[in-house]
C-alpha cells in the first residue's frame, strides 16, 4: 500500500480540496523560487563576477605606492591587509554593477555579463557583492580607522554609481568624476593609513591614479560608442563625440607624463620603475596587435587590463628590489 502525504489526500469537502491545492501550489512556488534565488552561486561564477584579473595587481600596486608615502612600504602585513581590502571592495563593485546592468546587457546580448546570460541570478550577484563588501570593511577595520572610512566611502560611491534609483553611471561627466574619485580613494586608503594626511607626493600621485582610471573609462566608452548610440545610452563620450574625447585623452596622457616626470625628478618614482611598467604593458598590447592586425582595436581593448596588471606586477617587483 502506497502512503500519500496529507496534501495529496482527497479532501472530504470541496472547499478543503481547493484550500489544499492552493497550499500545494504555493509550496511548489516557494521551492522553485528558493532554487532560482541563488542560481549560479559557485566558485567559477564568483570569479567571473569579481573580475579579479582586471584590477587585482593594480590594487596592490596603488597600495604599495601609498604605503611608500606613509613610510610603511616594508610592512608586508599592511600591504596584504589594505591590498586585499581594496581588492574585495572592487569585487563588490563589479558584482553589484553586473547585477544592476543585467536588464540592459540582456537586451544588448552582452556576453560579458553572466547574469544577463542567465548563468546566474541577480540575487547571486547581490550576495557576492554584499559578502565582498563585508570582507573589505572587516579588513579595513584591522588596518585602522582612516582606512575603514576611506574604503567605506569608496563602497558607498560605487553603490550609488550603479544603483538604479541613482545610477550615476548614466549621468554624463558625473560618471567620469566618480571613477576619478574612486581611483584616488584606492590610493589614499594606504597613503593616509599612518595618519599623515598631507605629504609632498600625495596630491601628484593621487592625480596619477585618478587620471589612469579616467582613461580606462574613456577607452571603454569609446569601444561601446556605437552600441550606446543605438541603445540610446547617454555617456560622456556620446555627449562629447569621438573627436573631442580623443583630444581629452591626449591631454590626460600628457598630464600623467608630466606628473610622472615630476615624481621621477623628486626621487619618488625611479625611472626603472616607470620604464618597467611601460615596457611590459606596451609590449603585451603591441604583441596582441601584431598577432591580430585585422582586429587591432578589439584585441588591444581586451588586452589593456591584462597589460596594465602585468605592468603593475612588474613595477611591484622593481619597487621592492629598489628598496
Amino acid at each position: 500500500m502506497i502512503k500519500k502525504s496529507f496534501l495529496h489526500t482527497k479532501a472530504m469537502y470541496p472547499d478543503m480540496q481547493v484550500t489544499l491545492k492552493a497550499t500545494e501550489q504555493k509550496i511548489g512556488w516557494i521551492r522553485k523560487r528558493n532554487i532560482n534565488l541563488l542560481k549560479g552561486l559557485n566558485l567559477y561564477n564568483i570569479l567571473i563576477l569579481a573580475r579579479l584579473e582586471a584590477y587585482m595587481p593594480v590594487c596592490f600596486f596603488s597600495t604599495m605606492v601609498g604605503l611608500g608615502i606613509a613610510d610603511n612600504s616594508h610592512r608586508l602585513m599592511s600591504l596584504l591587509i589594505i591590498g586585499l581590502a581594496n581588492t574585495f571592495a572592487m569585487a563588490a563593485t563589479c558584482a553589484f554593477n553586473d547585477a544592476e546592468d543585467a536588464p540592459e546587457d540582456m537586451l544588448a546580448r552582452s556576453t560579458r555579463n553572466i547574469i544577463a546570460l542567465g548563468d546566474a541570478s541577480k540575487s547571486t550577484g547581490y550576495v557576492i557583492a554584499a559578502t565582498a563588501a563585508i570582507i573589505s570593511l572587516s579588513l579595513s577595520i584591522i588596518a585602522g580607522i582612516n582606512v575603514f572610512l576611506i574604503i567605506l566611502t569608496f563602497i558607498a560611491i560605487a553603490f550609488l554609481y550603479s544603483w538604479r534609483p541613482v545610477r550615476m553611471k548614466a549621468m554624463p561627466f558625473l560618471d567620469l568624476s566618480t571613477h576619478a574619485i574612486m581611483g584616488g580613494l584606492m590610493f589614499l586608503s594606504s597613503a593616509w593609513s599612518s595618519g599623515i594626511l598631507w605629504e609632498g607626493h600625495v596630491f601628484s600621485v593621487c592625480l596619477i591614479f585618478s587620471s589612469g582610471i579616467t582613461l580606462a573609462l574613456l577607452a571603454h566608452q569609446l569601444y561601446d560608442y556605437e552600441n550606446d548610440i543605438v541603445n540610446k545610452i547617454t555617456t560622456t563620450v556620446v555627449v562629447l563625440g569621438r573627436r573631442k574625447t580623443y583630444w581629452i585623452k591626449g591631454l590626460i596622457y600628457f598630464l600623467i607624463v608630466c606628473l610622472l616626470a615630476k615624481e621621477n625628478l623628486s626621487g619618488f618614482f625611479s625611472f626603472k620603475l616607470i620604464l618597467s611598467f611601460c615596457v611590459v604593458a606596451g609590449s603585451m598590447i603591441l604583441i596582441a596587435i601584431i598577432l591580430y592586425p585585422k582586429q587591432a582595436f578589439y584585441v588591444s581593448k581586451r588586452m589593456i587590463p591584462w597589460a596594465v596588471n602585468a605592468g603593475a606586477g612588474t613595477a611591484i617587483l622593481m619597487w621592492y628590489i629598489r628598496n
